[in-house]
């Protein structure tokens, strides 16, 4: 996957003005991604997929994310969506996920309603956010189950083609610009009830990716993204001070305060990332060996997560600091990180709302805290 993930890499740079300029990936860049084997990440083996563990995905986005984040964004949201191919029922999971290579969107927020009419259910609705959407085959969407005692319990994420949604074209943003995490709207969609699922779902394949909580695998992949975009800021900074710039304020490398600020970011961003890592790695081997990941880990995972969101905005703060009066213009790739990473932590899952929650069940009190906590 390292030397697939490196032939990415090449066009995603070729193509980085490109996807800035259009708002969505180059046909290229698609291309390369579903040549390289990334959305088989998440898929059950026997779905011909890969089912690797996390910390293959959070490479794969690092990667990437270091070259270009909408890049890598979609990569993950494509990746990830298709993690869902473990917690439908199977035959639906062999007609959404019939393409392994194909990458897919969700939209978790149950802002649809399914309502049964007759012998079928019908999906309306209308849902932000929907990254990646401009390159899928199948959308999954957050929707609440309607029947003729009202809705059901707890809401679902429905898979429809993403043919029978209708994408409005609203992501115009200042970072993470080439994402297309546009609305997508449905009315009165038939959607057969085997190609939907709930977070609480017990997955169907064997394995240990299939034994982790749903945002065990989720949420530190995407923080992944985050990551990468920090360190290629990062490696930027260290290219200019080892080739020079023409600046009026000098040479970096000459500047004793300046290599001192890169050096404590640099430090700062390994640090994050290693406590992420590490622990994916003990909820990896637990699940493994066949052991619960319990909820004080679980928090662990996802503190770590968010941690990681916060520190990469402050280190690309940093590089974009460092970079002077040519970071300010459009088209410097550390404004574009800085941008971007700040983009990323927009998204709910990093939400500080969440730390009160993730901080009780770490000292190990009895937190109900659905879907995160389970």
């Amino acid at each position: 996957m390292r030397g697939a993930v490196g032939a990415v890499l090449a066009v995603v740079a070729e193509r980085a003005d490109e996807i800035e300029r259009r708002r969505r990936l180059p046909d290229e860049v698609v291309g390369a991604l579903r040549r390289s084997g990334v959305h088989r990440l998440g898929i059950p083996t026997a779905l011909d997929g890969l089912q690797a563990p996390v910390l293959d995905m959070m490479d794969m986005a690092e990667r990437i994310a270091a070259v270009d984040g909408s890049a890598a964004w979609c990569a993950v949201i494509g990746a990830g969506s298709n993690v869902f191919a473990g917690y439908m029922a199977e035959d639906g999971a062999r007609t959404v996920f019939a393409d392994p290579d194909q990458g897919n969107a969700t939209m978790f927020a149950p802002l649809g309603s399914l309502v049964r009419d007759g012998d079928e259910h019908r999906l309306s609705g209308r849902w932000p956010f929907t990254s990646n959407c401009l390159h899928s085959e199948w959308i999954g969407v957050g929707a609440l189950v309607h029947g003729p005692d009202g809705p059901g319990p707890g809401p679902r994420v429905v898979f429809v083609r993403a043919s029978e949604v209708t994408i409005e074209d609203t992501w115009d943003s200042v970072g993470l610009r080439g994402t297309g995490s546009h609305h997508v709207s449905a009315r009165d969609v038939v959607v057969d009830l085997d190609r939907c699922c709930a977070f609480s779902d017990r997955p169907w394949p064997e394995g240990t990716l299939w034994r982790l909580p749903l945002y065990t695998v989720l949420l530190p992949s995407l923080a992944a993204v985050p990551l990468g975009i920090a360190r290629g800021a990062l490696d930027e900074v260290a290219r200019q001070a080892r080739e020079g710039r023409t600046a009026r304020r000098g040479q970096l490398a000459e500047d004793p305060v300046s290599m001192a600020e890169f050096a404590a970011a640099d430090n700062r961003l390994r640090g994050a990332r290693a406590a992420l890592r590490e622990a994916i790695e003990e909820a990896h081997l637990l699940a493994e060996r066949g052991g619960p990941v319990g909820r004080g880990l679980q928090a662990k995972i996802y503190l770590s997560s968010l941690h990681a969101s916060d520190v990469s905005v402050d280190v690309a703060s940093v590089a974009h600091q460092l970079g002077g009066g040519a970071a300010a213009y459009v088209g410097s790739p550390l404004l574009r990180a800085l941008c971007d990473v700040q983009a990323s932590r927009q998204h709910l899952l990093f939400s500080h709302k969440h730390l009160s929650e993730f901080g009780k069940a770490l000292a190990g009190l009895d937190v109900d805290y659905p879907p995160y906590l389970t």
